[in-house]
């Protein structure tokens, strides 16, 4: 990680109540969302570090409703068929809040995604641009579904990933570890924790 403290962006992605409480949406659905409480505590170290060293700290969200969804993607989910109390994220409800290890503090940005990948239809290339950050180092869920694609696209916009092994999460082990394994080298630097506070703090 070549970088300096001042192009680097620490990006929380999707760590909502509906994704990440065991009262959410894919806790009712059967997830084991007590699984990932390890990780979640892992991830808010890494925050509470970013915050201490003064990086910059953007949470993006997800938010469904009948006007970002197409009618492919609900097809293609299933979701013209689930019902009402077990959709994920409607904007303004209980599971589309942020969790409370992750509330924001004041001056920490919120990104609004309608898409797994953060930077489609959004502001997050401008903020990131508009700040000079180079490098976005990604923590959140699912690491084979939001974080693979926000570290994907963020790579073919040109900006230095990392991601923290210990601070990406999903519900399918396996899939987790191959999500991993792809980006390692050729999207993003798979590192642990570890080595990114190190980093911050100028130990390496």
């Amino acid at each position: 990680m070549n970088t300096t403290n001042g192009n680097i962006a620490l990006l929380l992605v999707d760590l909502q109540n509906d994704f990440c409480h065991p009262e959410g949406t894919a806790g009712k659905r059967g997830k084991d969302i007590h699984a990932f409480y390890e990780k979640m505590k892992q991830m808010k170290d890494l925050l509470e570090a970013a915050r201490e060293c003064e990086i910059p700290v953007i949470h993006v969200i997800s938010e469904h409703s009948a006007w970002t969804e197409s009618p492919s993607a609900n097809e293609r989910f299933g979701r013209s068929n689930q019902k009402s109390n077990l959709s994920y994220c409607e904007p303004g409800s209980w599971g589309a809040e942020i969790h409370e290890y992750f509330t924001p503090l004041p001056g920490e940005k919120v990104v609004v995604k309608h898409r797994y990948s953060a930077f489609v239809h959004t502001n997050l290339e401008l903020l990131l641009r508009s700040n000079g950050i180079r490098h976005l180092t990604i923590i959140g869920a699912y690491t084979n579904v939001c974080i693979d694609t926000t570290a994907r696209d963020a790579s073919m916009r040109d900006f230095f990933v990392t991601v923290p092994s210990n601070c990406v999460v999903s519900d399918n082990e396996k899939l987790h570890h191959d999500a991993l394994e792809l980006l390692q080298g050729t999207f993003a630097e798979v590192v642990h924790a570890v080595e990114v506070k190190k980093q911050w703090k100028g130990e390496i």
